[in-house]
């Protein structure tokens, strides 16, 4: 199976490798980055659309390492709280929600790449800021699947754009142009 039907748009998800879909895997695997919530993810719902398509259960992977340059008390406060209430969302749902909180720096080290072994597909959110982007280009290279990035951003969707914009005026003019098909 090259690519499952869904109802996230087509120019919302872009792969992060050149793997194909492993039908024979055990589950599908979201592996929550950024868009750390349950509901109004196109990320999550991509995760859904594969398990369905497949009949495979759905492994929501949301992690915290404890060694990154930002790491805090304030934000993994913050980030904690996030994985509390997702929990609670998906108790009683027909997923498996896997929240890793490292236990030391380097712990959590092949976590990823362990779990994709016995995956269908990956599924993980497109960011473009923070430490995101790297780590989730690096991934790519240790997940032995389909690896789709979807982004979940706003309303407009990151590539939609043809060109990035210096100033917020002819921004506002393209979205206004153009947004209307994205809602």
């Amino acid at each position: 199976m090259a690519v499952v039907k869904s109802e996230v748009p087509e120019l919302r998800v872009r792969r992060g490798n050149t793997a194909e879909a492993n039908p024979d895997g055990d589950y599908v695997l979201y592996w929550m980055i950024a868009f750390r919530r349950t509901r109004w993810n196109f990320s999550l719902q991509r995760a859904v659309d594969w398990a369905r398509a497949l009949k495979k259960p759905l492994l929501i992977l949301e992690a915290l390492r404890c060694d990154y340059r930002w790491a805090s008390d304030r934000l993994h406060n913050f980030v904690i709280q996030g994985m509390r209430d997702n929990a609670a969302d998906l108790e009683g749902k027909p997923v498996l929600y896997y929240p890793y909180l490292e236990p030391s720096a380097g712990a959590g080290r092949g976590l990823l790449r362990s779990l994709a072994q016995r995956a269908c597909v990956v599924v993980t959110d497109d960011f473009p800021c923070f430490f995101l982007p790297r780590m989730v280009k690096a991934a790519g290279y240790k997940v032995p699947v389909r690896f789709e990035l979807v982004d979940a951003n706003g309303i407009l969707p990151l590539r939609a754009a043809d060109k990035v914009f210096a100033r917020a005026h002819d921004f506002r003019r393209f979205l206004q142009k153009n947004l209307r098909p994205h809602l």
